[in-house]
């Protein structure tokens, strides 16, 4: 099992590089955790996303991103 390092977002806002296999986490709107995106995105998607706190047409929004640290 592996030890995962969750990061606060001021944290997240400050990585920079990696490569396009980051997944980002999605929340329903009630705050439930819904699972991780099933595509990839680069890492500046993948930011851009969760700093803007993107909403979706459902309710659902943006809870955090991983990259190297994905837990799959």
């Amino acid at each position: 099992m592996k030890k995962v390092n969750l990061l606060s977002k001021a944290e997240m806002k400050q990585l920079v590089g990696g490569r396009a296999d980051c997944r980002i986490a999605i929340r329903n709107s009630d705050g439930s955790f819904r699972g991780w995106s099933y595509r990839d995105f680069s890492v500046s998607d993948a930011q851009e996303a969760y700093n803007n706190g993107t909403t979706y047409s459902d309710g659902s929004y943006t809870s955090g991103y991983c990259c190297a640290s994905c837990p799959f």
